[in-house]
């Protein structure tokens, strides 16, 4: 995917006309029509060869010009599919097209991402192989490298583009272990590295195997001399990344390694700046870029240095099972509330945990937390202004809510992260509230993370 070119593709009003958050799910959707159609389109040449070797000789000229035959050998149906450039490149892709979508499957993905990736990058070897499909013209002059060219040139383009930041070795100023299985990496920030909160990066650590990136978002914000990321230890890379940082495991003999990274890549929320009220919605790991962008927005509308912010106004509901799960983000909305001298953010904290099993317990801790609340303005769970409620957000009605509060507005920005199932509620809220044909109309942006 030319990631660089959706990128920079948000920028502009495109995006209200083209799905641009949809960018991977298009992506399966084109692979799994084109491995449709080759299947048909293998079916019908192994008929067509079995037929043509099935036929007199003399019969062959009508078919093609382009191949001779010195003698009466008659070829069979072998020679067409392993003896010409049309069959060994076919079955050659074949083969290909196969070994990516059986690593690309979702389980095998989430176990063994190193083949995932690794099979994934034989698109090289299929394209070279298409170019070579038909030069032996079997049927006609070869069309492919028409529809070919425009696509590939912005392709290898935006790679180029890549190339700018993958091969620097950025020092890693401060590294910290984080409740909840979370590491904190805190490294050097190139001089003309430029980015906006809610983007993400592919990262790299020398450490570990030099070739294996993997993708996170930046949790730093665009103003500060650093870049950082919080990185949940769920897979074999995470945890050996994890394991490698952990105090009693470091070997000083060891080098201090380095940090590599692609990007900076377009997320899903990184628009926020452009609505003068927005909703945003994490949940599990989606809520790493919004520790970008409270951070960005409270700094932006409390010094007045960003001309270009709109937000006036924003909602952040976060929805996890317990506060326990995400530790560290309590600490970055900590920091968030005291720098938000404007009060410009309101934030609302859905603990599910509970929602199945609304016991005594609960109900006294419910009604424990409301009375704390209402004497003192904060949680007496986490120390935070953040409203906590029990059970998962009505989105329909607290969109609705929005929707009178600012009916000044003209468009409110929604913005959702997390896993399919929350973005795709958020979606359909969205849409069951413009159904009404109220304004403002909401706008949903969404990422899917997990």
């Amino acid at each position: 995917m030319s990631r660089n070119l959706l990128t920079k593709l948000k920028d502009f009003s495109i995006q209200q006309y083209i799905p641009l958050d949809s960018h991977i799910p298009f992506h399966k959707v084109i692979a799994c029509t084109a491995f449709f159609f080759s299947i048909i389109h293998t079916i019908g040449h192994i008929i067509n060869f079995y037929h043509v070797s099935t036929q007199p000789l003399e019969n062959l000229h009508c078919l093609t010009s382009e191949i001779h035959f010195p003698s009466d050998y008659k070829p069979g149906i072998s020679f067409w599919l392993f003896k010409t450039i049309t069959g060994v490149t076919g079955v050659c892709l074949f083969v290909i097209m196969i070994t990516i979508f059986t690593f690309a499957h979702p389980i095998i993905r989430k176990k063994a991402y190193v083949y995932f990736w690794s099979t994934h990058c034989l698109y090289v070897a299929m394209y070279v192989l298409m170019l070579l499909h038909g030069l032996a013209r079997i049927t006609g002059p070869p069309k492919f490298w028409k529809y070919f060219i425009g696509p590939g040139i912005i392709f290898i383009l935006d790679k180029v583009v890549s190339l700018r930041t993958k091969y620097m070795a950025l020092d890693i100023l401060e590294t910290e272990l984080l409740p909840s299985d979370v590491l904190k990496v805190k490294f050097y920030r190139p001089p003309n590295f430029k980015y906006l909160s809610g983007q993400w990066i592919r990262l790299n650590c020398t450490a570990l195997k030099s070739t294996e990136y993997h993708s996170f978002t930046l949790t730093s914000a665009p103003h500060e001399n650093f870049l950082s990321c919080h990185i949940k230890a769920q897979g074999h890379w995470t945890w050996k990344l994890r394991n490698f940082f952990d105090p009693s495991n470091i070997n000083p003999e060891f080098h201090q390694p380095k940090i590599r990274l692609e990007g900076p890549f377009g997320g899903g929320n990184q628009d926020w700046y452009k609505f003068e009220v927005a909703v945003m919605v994490g949940g599990g790991i989606g809520i790493t870029p919004y520790a970008s962008i409270l951070n960005d927005l409270v700094f932006g509308t409390s010094t007045n240095r960003y001309s270009g912010v709109s937000c006036k106004k924003v909602y952040f509901l976060w929805i996890c099972p317990s506060h326990k799960h995400f530790e560290w983000f309590i600490d970055v909305l900590r920091d968030v509330e005291k720098k938000d001298v404007t009060n410009v953010l309101e934030i609302h904290i859905f603990i599910t945990q509970f929602f199945h099993k609304f016991d005594l317990r609960t109900t006294m801790l419910y009604i424990c937390e409301n009375h704390f609340q209402r004497l003192s303005k904060m949680s007496m769970f986490t120390g935070l202004k953040a409203v906590n409620h029990f059970g998962r957000p009505d989105m329909s009605s607290f969109l609705k809510f929005v929707q009178k509060k600012h009916s000044y507005v003209s468009k409110i920005g929604v913005f959702s992260c997390g896993p399919r199932p929350l973005t795709k509620s958020v979606m359909t809220a969205c849409e069951e509230v413009n159904k009404g044909r109220k304004l403002p109309y909401f706008i949903h942006h969404f990422e899917n993370f997990g």
